[in-house]
């Protein structure tokens, strides 16, 4: 018998907990991303997870209630009759699409389970019970209040203080809806008050506090887009996957006019890939630790047009954040164009930072926030391409230019950045590789754990 653990990413000591007690007990699981096979695609692989599992223990978070993926891990068990057993992590106010799968499963508060009790005796029953559909299922209140009474032994009648017990009851009643609506009331207030525009400061970089710019704010006001107020760093985008830039196999791609124009194979291996679930620059904005792990070719300078700006000894972007910080930060699900090697028009990833794509500009208009920035001086003491400086010195251009997540149509090296303002034009386009333009990350945050300074 196998246990599907469904849970945030964010979750995952608490999953990794679980999985550790049920396989002590020997019970096997199936935990992300530790039983997910090399090569093989994820969403398939969570699939045939769920699809072979007896049951789902679902760790209930704030995070989990948010994650696109935790939701779809749900439907997929709910359409299965898998049962469902959720385990209660904290208080949450469960979406309206969560709330639908789960109001008729068992909860169990994790505060009050000791040493996983009441996780071990449902899979206790599941495996005494295999047949029985109903494990997991929430007792139906009036059912159960009608087994009570058939079972109660009969008491003598006796005068009942009807009036003060009615009394008391109400007294109860009220005390109890007066918490909640204050309760409730104190989660808005405590919520920071930001409008669009807003500058608040949140994290860290280089050992400087980071402004943000509040780009955009959702429908209930509990999340906020931010944008970096400056450019701070400059970075290519992605590595030339060859590991030297305009060349290979002994081949100089630096002329005008060459196959790495046509070849799109080619414009990968000399260039850099634009596809933004595998570059460079998504790796190190979503990576927390001191030593990033880069899936393919790392950012050496080497690797960069100018061999210069390379970033693969640098902390992750996230490193300078502390843990309540992090904490704050959703996992947005971001659609993005791919580009033609690609097998689909458009890539999803989940990230916890991201880089703006064409579409998105919009929101700089609707929060009446310029488009342009101004580097950070940390950015400008870094970058070791003078390229901002040349368009500073020659053409007294405060303003630098940034990348954007969206690849150029038709190409496998080029993405699409917001330029300077030197031309008319807003949007630029730029080889992957080329590591002297701006990062400008974008994140979305829980108003009601960030911490703004």
């Amino acid at each position: 018998m196998q246990i599907f653990i469904s849970h945030s990413s964010q979750n995952a000591e608490d999953a990794a907990r679980i999985c550790g007690i049920l396989e002590q007990n020997e019970t096997k699981c199936f935990i992300a991303p530790r039983d997910i096979r090399s090569g093989h695609p994820y969403a398939e692989e969570l699939i045939d997870g769920i699809d072979h599992s007896a049951a789902v223990i679902l760790l209930m978070s704030e995070d989990a209630n948010r994650s696109p993926h935790v939701l779809r891990e749900v439907e997929r068990a709910v359409s299965k009759s898998i049962p469902i057993l959720v385990y209660k992590l904290e208080e949450v106010e469960l979406s309206k699409s969560m709330e639908y799968f789960l109001m008729t499963h068992q909860w169990v508060s994790a505060q009050s389970d000791e040493n996983y009790v009441s996780v071990l005796r449902f899979v206790d029953d599941l495996k005494h019970n295999p047949a029985n559909k109903n494990i997991g299922q929430a007792a139906c209140p009036a059912t159960q209040r009608a087994s009570d009474e058939d079972t109660a032994i009969p008491q003598p009648l006796k005068k009942k203080p009807f009036l003060p017990i009615f009394i008391a009851l109400a007294t109860v009643c009220a005390v109890i809806g007066i918490f909640f609506v204050f309760k409730n009331n104190m989660c808005y207030l405590s919520t920071p008050a930001v409008s669009l525009g807003d500058t608040v400061t949140f994290g860290s970089y280089n050992g400087e506090p980071i402004e943000w710019r509040v780009l955009k704010l959702s429908e209930d006001n509990r999340q906020a887009v931010l944008i970096s107020a400056q450019v701070l760093t400059m970075k290519a985008y992605d590595a030339a996957e060859g590991g030297k830039y305009n060349w290979y196999d002994a081949t100089d791609y630096w002329s005008r006019e060459s196959a790495a124009d046509t070849d799109l194979s080619l414009q990968v291996l000399v260039r850099g890939n634009n596809i933004w679930s595998s570059s460079n620059i998504r790796t190190w904005l979503n990576c927390a630790d001191e030593v990033v792990n880069y899936a393919d070719q790392p950012p050496h300078a080497a690797a960069m047009a100018e061999r210069k700006n390379g970033y693969q000894n640098e902390a992750g972007f996230l490193h300078g954040f502390t843990a309540k910080e992090l904490s704050a930060i959703v996992e947005t699900e971001n659609i993005t164009k791919s580009n033609p090697l690609f097998d689909a028009d458009t890539v999803t990833t989940t990230d916890r930072v991201y880089l703006l794509s064409i579409d998105e500009l919009r929101w700089f208009d609707d929060a009446k926030i310029s488009k342009f920035a101004l580097p950070a001086e940390t950015a400008v003491e870094q970058d070791e391409s003078c390229w901002y400086l040349l368009d500073y010195n020659d053409f007294h251009i405060k303003e630098c230019s940034w990348w954007l997540r969206e690849p150029v149509e038709g190409t496998s090296s080029k993405c699409y950045l917001v330029g300077n303002g030197y031309t008319d034009e807003l949007l630029r386009q730029e080889n992957v590789g080329l590591e002297g333009f701006g990062i400008r990350p974008a994140m979305t945050v829980d108003l009601r754990k960030a911490d703004f300074h």
